[in-house]
């Protein structure tokens, strides 16, 4: 077996991890419409091995990062915090922060994150 060839089966491997499939290529590629060869071919295209092995680590903060500006936007603080001033950015900032937490490291389901969310919110704008 060749140099490439192997190089090729390692960035295969990685591709092909439980993790991998089961949170980028499969998922990635249905929404995309494509099949899960095709992705893994572009995926194996455009980064190198060890890019591979860091991309993982990448798309959780990116996915923990996702779900904190879904609930800036469920909770409405864009125009609560950003528009109308009702709540400080620091205080939108903090709600987001720790009801992100909640639900990545707490177990908490994201609508029991929002309904946390709206009490303080509620609580922090009866308070001014």
């Amino acid at each position: 077996m060749e140099a490439q060839e192997k190089y090729e089966m390692m960035k295969l491997r990685v591709l092909h991890s439980f993790r991998w499939e089961k949170d980028i290529t499969i998922p990635l590629s249905e929404e995309f419409g494509i099949s899960k060869e095709e992705f893994d071919d572009i995926l194996m295209d455009h980064f190198d091995m060890s890019d591979l092995e860091n991309l993982h680590a990448t798309f959780e903060v990116a996915n923990k990062e996702k779900v904190k500006r879904q609930l800036h936007l469920d909770l409405r603080l864009y125009w609560l915090s950003d528009v109308i001033k009702l709540v400080s950015e620091e205080d939108a900032d903090r709600i987001c922060h720790q009801l992100t937490k909640d639900i990545f490291k707490n177990g908490k389901t994201y609508e029991e994150a929002l309904e946390d969310g709206r009490a303080q919110i509620v609580e922090l704008i009866r308070e001014k």
